[in-house]
């Protein structure tokens, strides 16, 4: 719906902390007037922003009447699906964006590209932490490594002071945690498109001073990976955790057979892990040039908002970075048509105010 001022009109959809972090930052925007909407009624009505009633009957019709008087719409709800929402922002006339991390649904969204540029409207999924924001660290590495360079992108979003052997927490989405660890991982090897096991080829990194474990999971490089094979000589991403996760998650999948029962396994820990705003994104890159490794490495703390209440570190990049791409679209700094995860480099999303919230403490040099 429109709003006075001008300001830019952007429907979110979804309930959740995720959802409710990026209505807050735009809110917080006076060029932007965020609308909440999701198919349940648990939004919370915040201070500089709007709540629909819930979208009820044919999701069709629901979208089309909350996307009426909208700009652009940002997908931010698990239960929706992202090719659906796309499609009715396309006949809406609407840009869409996503923080969805299933290379399906990104690729789904992509398909329809074409009518996007001739609507003069762009599609842009994976808005996200990873897809999204690391997408972008990595894409900008790429463009600087040479074609035999191996590199490994590593990302933990990890709760400040652990409190379990898992050494884990209920974050950001446990849908999400279970596709990574679960779903084939795309990677580059010797220049090829490969396809690796989730939870494998661990090692031991040292970063900001504690021993952290990685392994393989799922979802997060696949876009890079398919536009890079043949021009770099290895990418794989990898994701941080404490030291025993690990087996721990081996234990609850192979040994007691969760892997072929995931609904029991996401209920598990959907139910027992602890909820915490106050965590901790941590992001390294490491490139290998033959015998020289060059290391990256970027540190979010949780923090909190204006009126004191603890916000976290996830949730603030993935607003960052969704927010930051929708200014950058709305200023007319990216084309009509498809902005793929990692298309956006830092250098573009500096221009966009939001970028602030993604300025890390940040180290470049030979180790983490």
């Amino acid at each position: 719906m429109a709003m006075e001022g001008g300001a830019f009109p952007v429907l979110v959809l979804g309930s959740g902390r995720m959802a409710q972090r990026i209505a807050h930052t735009f809110a917080d925007d006076p060029r932007f007037a965020p609308t909440l909407a999701a198919r349940d009624a648990d939004a919370v009505l915040g201070p500089g922003f709007a709540v629909l009633p819930p979208l009820t009957g044919a999701l069709s019709e629901a979208l089309a009447r909350a996307l009426r008087g909208q700009r652009a719409v940002v997908l931010a709800d698990p239960a929706l699906t992202g090719a659906e929402v796309a499609r009715a922002a396309l006949m809406a006339g609407c840009h869409y964006l996503d923080i969805v991390e299933s290379a399906a649904s990104g690729a789904a969204v992509a398909r329809m590209a074409d009518e996007a540029r001739a609507a003069g409207v762009t599609l842009a999924p994976g808005c996200g932490l990873a897809p999204g924001w690391v997408t972008a660290l990595a894409a900008e590495t790429l463009a600087e490594a040479s074609p035999g360079d191996e590199i490994t992108v590593f990302v933990g979003v990890l709760p400040a002071q652990p409190a379990n052997r898992l050494g884990y927490a209920n974050i950001w989405g446990i849908e999400g945690l279970v596709a990574e660890y679960t779903a084939p991982c795309l990677a580059v090897r010797n220049g090829v498109l490969a396809d690796l096991p989730p939870l494998a080829e661990e090692e031991t990194v040292h970063f900001a001073g504690q021993r952290l474990e990685a392994f393989t999971t799922a979802g997060s490089l696949d876009v890079l990976a398919r536009d890079w094979q043949g021009r770099i000589g290895g990418l794989v991403f990898k994701t941080l955790r404490h030291p025993g996760h690990l087996e721990y998650i081996r234990f609850l999948l192979d040994d007691l057979g969760l892997g072929k029962r995931l609904y029991q396994f996401r209920t598990l820990l959907t139910t027992a892990l602890p909820r915490t705003e106050d965590d901790r994104v941590l992001i390294a890159i490491r490139r290998r040039s033959g015998a020289t490794e060059h290391w990256a490495s970027h540190v979010m703390q949780a923090g909190s908002d204006g009126s004191g209440t603890p916000v976290s570190a996830v949730s603030t990049v993935t607003a960052a970075h969704v927010c930051a791409t929708l200014d950058l679209i709305r200023r007319g700094d990216v084309a009509p048509g498809l902005a793929a995860p990692g298309d956006l480099r830092p250098g573009l999303l500096r221009r966009s105010a939001f970028f602030g919230l993604l300025e890390p403490d940040r180290m470049v040099g030979q180790a983490v």
